[in-house]
This record gives structure tokens, sequence and C-alpha cells, in this order.
């Protein structure tokens, strides 16, 4: 949600999604054979998943969500094709079983102050042809140290993938505070080192204020876009 002059803008796609994801996810837990894995951070993945692939409908009052709803409502075929890809969502991630799903991770609780630094996302690019750079690691640091991500899915190292070639992406997990509606402003460095590449350095600066409201995590987090980043080969 992006507040604008007091207003405030939602997809309604995502309470939509959300109640299917959870629906299909306590019939399954309730079967007699389960055959997925419908942790919370199942459920979360499997939602952008569906998020990703289906239209957004965006609305900013309560009149426009009730004409969007009931919209919804009647477009069968988009609710069969949330359903589809949900069932999809859920075949994927639990064939993967990634340690960081089921039970053995307990959800974490953000007691008391906090920094909550944003996603920080950008791409490295070759700096003679310009083609987008794949198989090589990232990492964000602070104090010289790698920064401790939000939980296993988000690495530091990042090892940038084929499929995703020349991007990044970092979620910094929450910084301590000693009180709320301190600023404090985070020095960061995004470091390269390569054996096909020249070793590279850009640092970043992110001003934060701390809050003991733990909804910041998802709601107002934000996104630090890093300009292109050129590496020399070697």
């Amino acid at each position: 949600m992006a507040p604008h002059k007091g207003l405030i803008i939602r997809n309604v796609m995502e309470s939509t999604v959300m109640r299917v994801v959870d629906q299909i996810c306590e019939e399954d837990t309730a079967s007699a054979d389960p055959k997925y894995l419908t942790t919370e951070e199942c459920r979360l993945d499997v939602a952008c998943y569906v998020l990703n692939r289906i239209p957004q409908r965006y609305v900013s009052s309560a009149r426009g969500q009730a004409h969007t709803e009931q919209d919804l409502g009647e477009d069968q075929q988009l609710f069969v094709d949330i359903v589809t890809l949900t069932h999809e969502g859920l075949r994927r991630v639990s064939s993967v079983r990634r340690p960081f799903y089921g039970d053995e991770i307990a959800e974490r609780a953000y007691g008391g102050p906090r920094y909550y630094l944003p996603t920080i996302t950008g791409r490295l690019l070759n700096g003679l042809t310009f083609d987008l750079i794949s198989g090589i690691d990232v990492s964000l640091l602070a104090d010289d140290c790698p920064m401790d991500m939000i939980d296993l899915r988000w690495q530091n190292p990042y090892t940038i993938d084929p499929g995703t070639a020349g991007t990044y992406l970092f979620w910094p997990l929450p910084v301590v505070a000693d009180r709320d509606d301190d600023h404090r402003t985070f020095e960061l460095e995004i470091r390269v080192t390569s054996d096909a590449y020249e070793e590279f350095h850009h640092f970043v600066t992110v001003e934060v204020t701390s809050t003991s409201d733990s909804s910041s995590l998802i709601s107002s987090v934000g996104e630090l876009r890093v300009p292109d980043l050129y590496l020399l080969p070697k």
C-alpha cells in the first residue's frame, strides 16, 4: 500500500488470493492424506507465485473495492485461474522442501524498537560488453561484515542466477534500536569478488527511523534500487 495525500492505494487481488490459498491449505491439512507443505512461509510464497501471474486490480476507496470485488465474484475464469495457480504453486513449494520450510523454523517475533531496512536490489553488468552478469557472488556488508538477512531464503552473499541474469536482491534483518523514532544512518557496501572480474565496491547510504511497530516489516520497508553497476573483466 502506498500513501499519497491522505489516500491509500491497494491491490484487492492480494486479499482475494490469500483467501484462496488459506482455504486450499486448510482443506489439504484437514484431509486424510495431506500432500502440500502449508506453513505460513509456504503460503506467502504461493501467494506471491499466484499474484505475479494474474492481473492486478488497484482501488483507492471503499466504493471502488466493493465494485471490484463484485466484478471478481462474477469472473469465474479468473477464480479458476487463481485456484489452478495456487495448486501449481503449492506443488512447486512442496517439491523444494528447503530447510526453512516446516516446524523447525518458528515464526520470528520482533519485539521492541527496531530499524526496518528496505530491500536492496540492483543489477550487475559487464563494463566492456554491457551484458548482464550471472554466476558470481555479490555481498551486502555493514562495518565490513556481511549483514544478516531476514531469513534463510534471502542469501548473503547472493549468487546471481542465470534465470535472473544480473539482478541481486537483499532484505536485511531488522536492527535493534534503543528507542522509537530514533534516526540512524546506515553505511552499506555492495561488494563483488570474482575470479572473472576485478574486485568491486559500491557504497550506499540508508536513512532509517526506528519503530516498535512490527507491521513495518511487511507494509512499509520500501525498496532501495541501486543504479546499474559495471564490473571490469580481469
